[in-house]
């Protein structure tokens, strides 16, 4: 990915520096992006996991990775150990357990079986916490990012070269910690996309069909003509928040945006979905049912880079604006 320019690195180490972070300086600046060495940092504050004051920082720390160790055997491990289960208990781990070996296919790293565990664990454990929804399938992907940054701050080089295998089992619950507060933060905003009948993905995915038909009416019309429904592809990218449709590697950029969004993320979703949508306008008017499933599910992002996806966002980002005083139509 490309690199950043010296002033604007400069201008986040000013901001972080501060003993209480203007919070709202940071969203404005880390929207476009942020340094790989500042994310970490950045996204802890983001979420709201880390305080804006310096100073309370390392205790918080501390007190939450304290609180998620007690949290692996009061739930996980009486769980797979088998005792005292319950039927919605033991359902719950299966499920975890047969989608984490699915995890991000093409990333070796998540496939190392500390790593398999890790996230097993954050996925049984949040899942048993919020019952409202309970663990549900596209959840699982969802954790990848926070893993890969957080591990970040502890290897070298490339991820395709990262191992953990030397790396102390207290270090590895620590970065293990931090991504499940952080999922619950990020969840927090968007649970009912997982609580019954999802009823957060079906209005995104409304959303997003009224966009494309303000924006792009003859896309619209084509795909309507076809008798393709956005359900039948947006489901997944809203489910995972298009995480399986770009490489894992940019996928990171986009989510410095989504975390600059906060509690707007639920409503920004929609106008991303349809930028990205809309990147192949053209072609898919050419297109017939069948070859549009198979473009759409598998969109053909592979050779992508960062520029594209800030053409998504960009556009995302402008649409918003136009459209802000016509929300009305979304309700």
């Amino acid at each position: 990915l490309r690199s950043m320019s010296s002033t604007r690195v400069t201008k986040f180490k000013r901001l972080l520096d501060e003993q209480v972070v203007d919070l709202e300086a940071l969203r404005e600046i880390a929207w476009s992006g942020i340094p790989p060495a500042l994310r970490p940092v950045c996204w802890r504050l983001l979420l709201g996991y880390l305080p804006p004051n310096r100073e309370r920082r390392m205790q918080i720390l501390a007190r939450k990775r304290r609180e998620y160790r007690d949290l692996v055997p009061d739930y996980y491990e009486q769980a797979a150990s088998g005792q005292d289960q319950s039927g919605e208990e033991l359902g719950a781990l299966r499920q975890v357990a047969v989608d984490v070996p699915r995890t991000a296919p093409g990333v070796a790293f998540f496939h190392q079986p500390q790593i398999q565990k890790s996230l097993e664990r954050i996925l049984y454990i949040w899942g048993i916490r919020h019952p409202a929804s309970g663990y549900v399938q596209g959840i699982n992907d969802l954790v990848t990012p926070f893993m890969y940054v957080f591990m970040g701050e502890h290897m070298q080089g490339p991820l395709e070269g990262w191992s953990v295998a030397g790396l102390a089992d207290t270090v590895l619950l620590d970065v293990e910690a931090d991504c499940y507060w952080c999922l619950c933060k990020l969840l927090d905003g968007i649970q009912d996309h997982y609580t019954y009948a999802q009823p957060g993905i079906q209005r995104c995915v409304f959303h997003t069909q009224e966009l494309v038909r303000r924006v792009e009416e003859p896309l619209a019309a084509h795909l309507e003509a076809e008798g393709l429904q956005f359900i039948q592809f947006a489901f997944r990218w809203v489910n995972c928040l298009l995480l399986r449709e770009v490489p894992f590697a940019l996928s990171i950029r986009l989510w410095d945006t989504y975390l600059c969004e906060g509690s707007q993320l639920r409503d920004f979703l929609a106008y991303t979905l349809a930028a990205f949508l809309l990147s192949w306008s053209s072609q898919l008017q050419q297109l017939e049912f069948q070859e549009l499933i198979m473009f759409l599910q598998k969109p053909p992002t592979a050779a992508w880079s960062e520029k594209d996806i800030e053409m998504v966002l960009s556009r995302a980002y402008m649409w918003r604006v136009s459209f802000k005083g016509a929300a009305s139509h979304f309700l």
